[in-house]
């Protein structure tokens, strides 16, 4: 989903990230059947998620993962996603809890999908049917923080908009522009707590563009009336209105509740990782950014790049972007070693990086792996002295990437999937001597 943690993808410095704390996330790791308990039924997220009214159209967990470029979770072999329906007023709405937020700002995450928009309300209503929300501890009717829905201004479109409550009492500000159908999107909801009466702010973004820092929101609605002590619950909500129209039948995945705006959008990143031969024995050194209530960075070693096993335990300094980690084997080379990392989060969920390796035979020329390629390249390269890089020229002789490589380094990865497809160069610079080699982009 969502789901697989990329070697050497750039993104901006995340700031506030040792303060933030990860709240919820939901991958939907069940297997098929019945959310919840509601009429006897399966219960198959373990009473994580609550019925909360409605006897009919019973929220269901289906085989299948949401995917989003960069958006990272984490889900099990087998994980699945919900789906919502609205052909009857009795549709079962259901939350799950987490931690209650009570002052600055809390952050939900999740990836949408719709596929028919026949069932929604027309465009030129005001308000339309909002089917996500959040409660606080105590209520599990008073909707804070409402998704709005209704078409698109064409065909095979829709919109969607922010209530800080009932669109009755505060009206629905609608983000100004279509959303495609058939699409996995990326959706944000924020409210912020602000002292005083009647002045919180629910926020909302789709497909936000990447960013450690809160964007300007795309609709925002302030609140009117009494406003919650705290929020601790994600909502979903299933309902129609005869002859107009409800919520979306749709897809739900990978939920994430944050503090932090980087959390609840962006994944831990590994924004480099190399290894490098010292006499005869190999030490990985890697760069991390957006780390948040990471617990600790798991070194696993393997001879045939298959069964792995755990050699050391790095503990996560939780510090800002650009952090560097090294770790040396303890074993002398004998051959090719295989290493990865497996980045463990205090809640238990972990990712693996991708597989870097290194012989006690030193290559004296470059090359690449794979070739062609589509995401990560790996370029295999003479000792590194100081101040080496590997550059990427475009065949225009555009500069399209650069690293700068650790000293002692004999191979090199680096993310080309924003590339677009075609012929490239990639030149090593090592002291006074420079290779280069064409590689090709899929």
């Amino acid at each position: 989903m969502k789901k697989i943690c990329t070697l050497f993808l750039l993104i901006v410095f995340s700031t506030g990230a040792a303060s933030a704390q990860r709240l919820l996330t939901e991958d939907f790791n069940y297997i098929a059947g019945q959310l919840t308990d509601s009429a006897g039924g399966a219960n198959v997220s373990g009473g994580n998620w609550t019925p909360n009214s409605g006897t009919g159209k019973f929220i269901q967990v289906v085989t299948g993962d949401l995917t989003y470029a960069g958006y990272v979770t984490n889900p099990a072999a087998g994980s699945g996603r919900i789906l919502l329906d609205s052909t009857t007023k009795s549709a079962e709405d259901a939350f799950i809890a987490f931690d209650s937020v009570k002052e600055n700002s809390v952050y939900c995450s999740f990836l949408l999908q719709i596929d028919i928009t026949d069932n929604l309300f027309k465009h030129d209503t005001a308000t339309g049917e909002y089917f996500i929300g959040l409660f606080s501890t105590t209520s599990k009717s008073s909707y804070t923080a409402r998704v709005y829905i209704r078409k698109g201004t064409v065909a095979n479109t829709f919109n969607l908009g922010i209530a800080a409550v009932s669109a009755g009492t505060t009206p629905v500000n609608w983000i100004a522009s279509d959303i495609a159908t058939g699409t996995t999107h990326l959706i944000t909801v924020a409210y912020q707590f602000i002292a005083g009466t009647a002045n919180d702010i629910a926020k909302l973004w789709v497909d936000a563009p990447v960013s450690s820092t809160e964007p300007v929101a795309q609709a925002s609605s302030i609140i009117v009336g009494s406003e919650p002590t705290n929020l601790a619950r994600f909502a979903v909500r299933q309902s129609y209105v005869s002859g107009k129209g409800g919520t979306p039948k749709c897809a739900i995945d990978a939920i994430k509740v944050s503090t932090s705006w980087a959390d609840g959008t962006l994944p831990l990143q590994l924004k480099s990782l190399s290894v490098t031969y010292n006499n005869n024995y190999a030490g990985l050194s890697w760069q991390t950014c957006n780390e948040i209530n990471v617990e600790k960075f798991e070194i696993q070693k393997s001879m045939d790049a298959r069964s792995f096993t755990t050699i050391a335990d790095v503990v996560a300094k939780n510090a800002n972007c650009a952090t560097t980690y090294t770790y040396t084997d303890a074993k002398a080379l004998t051959g090719i070693a295989y290493y990865r990392i497996r980045m463990v989060d205090k809640d238990g969920a972990s990712s693996y990086s991708s597989i870097v390796s290194v012989n006690g035979k030193i290559p004296l020329s470059i090359s690449v792996f794979p070739n062609p390629v589509v995401n990560n390249l790996v370029l295999m390269h003479p000792k590194a002295a100081p101040n080496a890089s590997l550059q990427v020229f475009s065949l225009n002789g555009k500069q399209v990437a650069l690293r700068n490589i650790p000293q002692g380094a004999i191979q090199t990865g680096i993310d080309v999937s924003k590339l677009v497809n075609g012929n490239y160069i990639v030149v090593f610079t090592n002291g006074n001597e420079k290779q280069t080699l064409k590689f090709v982009k899929q």
